[in-house]
């Protein structure tokens, strides 16, 4: 029917000859999704209870739709520690159709940020095109800028399929 739901639970102990010495970290994680032919949107919870550190809640919804000329994916996360929100999005465009392949173009916030604080931001494009049936090689190009100078990369992806 389009519809998903995933949870997980994960947690973490510090033992010395198995005797519990010290409390660990609990993670716990639920999403929800619908995907439909065009569209589609999901929404995610997860807890961070750190042993030595306040709990961190974060809150995520992304979504995609797919029109005539490109599909657009956009998504939206919330973080609250001890009071303090911070918050980050990102941006995609895929042009599916550009020659043999398809163009890929984002910008995101490179981590979420508080509202008192400047963001960074990190840029990218890529190129995927079918060398045959079972390889397709994607270079792209990414700028993440930094307080000081910004990182500059080049990458190259090889996807095998048989």
């Amino acid at each position: 029917s389009g519809f998903s739901l995933a949870a997980g639970v994960s947690s973490t102990s510090d033992s010395s000859a198995g005797i519990m010495t010290k409390q660990g970290d609990d993670y716990y994680g639920i999403e929800a999704a619908y995907t439909a032919d065009s569209w589609g949107v999901a929404v995610a919870y997860t807890s961070i209870d750190n042993a030595a550190d306040p709990e961190t809640t974060y809150w995520g919804i992304n979504g995609n739709y797919s029109f005539d000329i490109a599909d657009v994916s956009v998504g939206y996360e919330t973080e609250e520690t001890s009071g303090t929100e911070k918050t980050g999005y990102f941006l995609g465009l895929t042009f599916p159709e550009v020659g043999p392949g398809s163009v890929s173009i984002g910008a995101a916030t490179s981590a979420n940020y508080a509202s008192n604080v400047t963001e960074y931001m990190i840029y990218e494009a890529a190129y995927s095109y079918p060398v045959n049936d079972g390889l397709t090689i994607t270079p792209g190009v990414f700028i993440e800028e930094k307080s000081g100078d910004d990182l500059t990369g080049i990458i190259v992806k090889s996807s095998f399929s048989f």
